[in-house]
């Protein structure tokens, strides 16, 4: 089968030009010659691989979660007969594994995908809690904490691009869901320990964080300071 000279593809019976570079064919493909390198190319032949895709991504790491759970059952089960301890680096490798999935997945739905990994968060915990002999602390403790940092994470992603590309605007709402984030903390954590409302340590961080927010309000409003003016700032 003839062979382009150019980028060393192999080429079928009665074709013009090459498939792949496009380079005319006439008098330049040889029947059974090996391809020749292009110009200033020091390797030859040229090698076409294929892409490597996230689907390709998803295997690796679907591999990696099957093999370490067998690992890991094994393990266990070889030793006792039963399944003891194994029990929880499961549970742990398969939450690695779907919120991999789930991050490969749905990468492009900024709003979409920390719902997801919130609700996957949360189905965790729901497992742990029921492994472990003690106290049940999901529905107390565990779920508020997981669905304020997933209403956190989203709440502040959404509003960043929002208001790109005024970044002391952005910077003040970050301070302002921080600050909100840790009160909410205290809140569930006091109501968890003591049974009780009780807010200290947060009031103070919202306290300091309050005039920072005034700041860079003052700074984004006032001298209305972007990202390409930081940029030219910085000759970034």
């Amino acid at each position: 089968m003839p062979v382009c000279n150019n980028c060393g593809v192999e080429i079928d019976e009665g074709l013009e030009c090459c498939p792949l570079c496009l380079a005319p064919l006439g008098g330049k493909a040889e029947q059974g010659e090996e391809a020749q390198p292009p110009p200033g190319d020091p390797l030859s032949p040229v090698k076409i691989s294929k892409p490597f895709t996230l689907l390709r991504l998803w295997e690796i790491v679907s591999l990696l979660a099957g093999t370490s759970a067998v690992v890991v059952f094994v393990a266990d089960f070889a030793y006792s007969m039963t399944v003891t301890w194994a029990r929880y680096p499961l549970v742990a490798i398969i939450f690695l594994w779907a919120a991999s999935s789930l991050l490969l997945l749905l990468h492009r739905h900024r709003l979409l995908l920390p719902v997801a990994e919130t609700v996957l968060v949360a189905i965790f915990l729901q497992a742990l809690d029921l492994l472990l002999p003690r106290k049940p602390w999901f529905l107390t403790l565990a779920l508020p904490l997981t669905i304020l940092a997933g209403t956190f994470i989203g709440g502040v992603s959404a509003l960043v691009r929002a208001l790109r590309p005024r970044v002391f605007a952005i910077l003040a709402v970050v301070l302002v869901c921080a600050g909100l984030f840790l009160l909410g903390l205290e809140t569930v954590i006091s109501l968890y320990l003591s049974g009780a409302f009780r807010l200290s340590w947060s009031l103070l961080v919202l306290g300091c964080i309050a005039p920072l927010v005034g700041l860079a309000l003052y700074i984004q409003y006032r001298l209305k300071i972007t990202s390409d003016d930081l940029g030219k700032i910085f000759h970034l």
